[in-house]
C-alpha cells in the first residue's frame, strides 16, 4: 500500500490509542499493581517515578529515529516491544522474582512508549498535509483520551472483578492479586501485538518521502548551518548531532539570564503539588481505614478515577482552551493556577473524614480533576509559547523533558512524605507545595495577545 491508498481514518485512531495506553500502563497501572502486590507507598512512588526517565531524556535520542528506518518502522517495532514488556510483567507476576522482573519490564515499556511518542507524532506530521493535520488533531486527541479510559477504567475494573472472583469470604483461593493483574497485562500485551501487526499493514509506508521531508523540515536549517545538506546525504550522524547541539543552544539563547531562571522555576514548580498528589491519591482511595485510607476496591477506584475523573478532566481541558482563546494566556494564568491547585484541598477533607459515601468521593475527585484539566491548559500553552521560533518542535521536546523531570523528582519522595506525615498532613503538604508558582507567574514575560483567537 502507499499513502494515497490509505485513508488517515484507518490508522490515526488506533495509532493514538496505542500512544496513550502504555503511558498510563506505566504511570497508573504499574503504581496500583505494585501496591496491590504488597509494596509500601514509599517504594511504589520511588520505583514508578523512575519510570518518567525515558520521557525526561527523550529529546536527546529523538534524532536517532531520523538516522535509521522510517517512522512507520519505529512505531511498529515499539508497539511490538510494548507487547513483549507487558507480557513479561504478566508472566512474572505469579513468581517469587516478580518484583525485579516487573520493574525491568515496566522500564522497557516506558522506554518503548517514549520512543513511540516521537515516532507516532513525527509520522502524523510527515504523512499528512497541513489541512489534514488540522482536521485530525481533535480526532487524535479524542482517541488518546479513549485509551485513558480503557486503561484507567477498563483495566482497573477488570483487575478488581478478577480479584473478587478469586476471593471468597476475604480469603484468597489462589494468589488473587497476581492472577488478576497477570490476566490484565496479558490482555494488553495481546492487544499491542495485534496493533503492531495492524499498523504494519495500514500505516503510511513511503520511506523515501518521510526521510526527505524529515531532513528538510526537522533538521534542514540547522544541518545547513553546520555544513550538512541534502546533496551530501543529510541527515547524517554528524549533521544530526550538530543540529541537536544547535537546537539546545538556540533554546537557551531565547532568554536573558533572569527570564531563563524564571521559566525553569515555573516549569519545575507548576506541577510540584500535583506531581506528589498523583503518586498517592489513588493509593489513598484503596488503602485500608486502619492506615488512614478509604478502603475502596480496585473497581471503585477504576470507576472514580478512570471514568468520572477522566470525563471531568476532559471537560476542564476543553473549557480551559475556550477561556484562553477568549482572554489570552497572560490574563488567564493566575485564574488557571487557582483552578489547578485549590481543588487539592478535597483530599484533606476526604482523609480527615474518611468518608465511605461514594457519591461524595465521586464529587470530590471530579472537582479536583476538573480543576486539573482546566489549569493544566495554561501550563501546556506556556510551553508552546516559549517553544516558538526556528526550531519549535525540538524546543517543545526540551520543554516536555523538563516537565517530566519536574514530575519525576517530587514523585520520588511522595511516598516517603506520605508515610512520614500520614495522609491528612501529606495532603496539607501538597497544598503548601502549590504556592511557589503563584509568585513566579506574574514575573513571566508573556505576550498579552498570545492564545487569543
Amino acid at each position: 500500500m502507499n499513502n494515497r491508498q490509505i485513508t488517515p481514518w484507518a490508522w490515526i485512531p488506533t495509532l493514538y490509542m496505542a500512544e496513550g495506553a502504555p503511558y498510563f500502563a506505566v504511570n497508573t497501572l504499574a503504581m496500583l499493581f505494585l501496591s496491590e502486590m504488597g509494596l509500601s507507598n514509599t517504594d511504589v512512588a520511588l520505583y514508578t517515578s523512575w519510570m518518567y526517565l525515558p520521557w525526561v531524556i527523550k529529546p536527546f535520542w529523538s534524532p536517532i529515529l531520523d538516522l535509521f528506518g522510517s517512522k512507520k518502522m519505529w512505531v511498529v517495532v515499539m508497539q511490538f516491544i510494548v507487547a513483549i514488556a507487558l507480557g513479561g510483567v504478566a508472566f512474572s507476576a505469579p513468581f517469587d522474582f516478580w518484583l525485579n522482573a516487573s520493574l525491568a519490564f515496566f522500564w522497557l515499556c516506558a522506554f518503548a512508549s517514549a520512543t513511540h511518542d516521537i515516532a507516532a507524532d513525527g509520522l502524523y506530521i510527515l504523512a499528512l498535509d497541513t489541512n489534514q493535520q488540522s482536521f485530525f488533531v481533535g480526532i487524535r486527541n479524542t482517541f488518546y483520551r479513549i485509551s485513558t479510559v480503557l486503561c484507567q477504567w477498563g483495566c482497573l475494573v477488570l483487575a478488581g472483578q478478577l480479584f473478587e472472583k478469586n476471593t471468597v469470604d476475604g480469603m484468597e483461593m489462589i494468589p488473587a492479586h497476581a492472577s488478576a493483574w497477570s490476566t490484565v497485562f496479558y490482555i494488553m500485551a495481546i492487544a499491542f501485538l495485534v496493533l503492531s501487526v495492524y499498523h504494519f499493514a495500514f500505516l503510511p509506508n513511503d520511506k523515501k518521502r518521510l526521510e526527505s521531508i524529515s531532513a528538510v523540515e526537522t533538521y534542514g536549517r540547522a544541518s545547513e548551518e553546520n555544513g550538512c545538506s541534502s546533496e551530501n546525504g543529510c541527515p547524517s550522524q554528524e549533521g544530526i548531532v550538530a543540529s541537536l547541539k544547535n537546537n539546545f543552544k538556540s533554546f537557551f539563547a531565547k532568554f536573558t539570564g533572569r527570564e531563563l531562571i524564571l521559566a525553569l522555576l515555573f516549569i519545575f514548580t507548576y506541577r510540584l503539588g500535583e506531581a506528589q498528589l498523583g503518586k498517592i491519591a489513588q493509593l489513598f482511595l484503596k488503602d485500608t481505614n486502619e492506615n488512614g485510607g478509604l478502603g475502596l476496591t480496585l473497581t471503585d477506584v477504576g470507576n472514580i478515577y478512570g471514568l468520572v475523573g477522566v470525563i471531568a478532566l476532559m471537560v476542564g481541558g476543553v473549557l480551559g482552551g475556550i477561556a484562553v482563546s477568549k482572554y489570552g494566556l497572560k490574563r488567564m494564568m493566575f485564574p488557571m493556577l487557582l483552578f489547578m491547585n485549590i481543588p487539592n484541598v478535597v483530599y484533606i477533607f476526604l482523609s480527615s473524614t474518611q468518608t465511605t459515601f461514594l457519591p461524595t468521593i465521586y464529587a470530590m475527585v471530579a472537582i479536583e480533576q476538573f480543576g486539573y484539566g482546566f489549569g493544566f491548559t495554561a501550563f501546556t500553552l506556556y510551553l508552546v509559547y516559549i517553544s516558538q521560533g526556528k526550531y519549535s518542535t525540538t524546543h517543545y521536546a526540551i520543554c516536555t523533558g523538563l516537565m517530566a523531570l519536574g514530575m519525576m523528582i517530587p514523585g520520588m519522595i511522595a511516598g516517603y512524605m506520605q508515610e512520614t506525615l500520614g495522609y491528612t498532613n501529606f495532603f496539607i503538604w501538597v497544598c503548601i507545595c502549590t504556592i511557589p508558582p503563584f509568585f513566579i507567574a506574574p514575573l513571566l514575560k508573556i505576550d498579552r495577545e498570545f492564545g487569543v483567537k
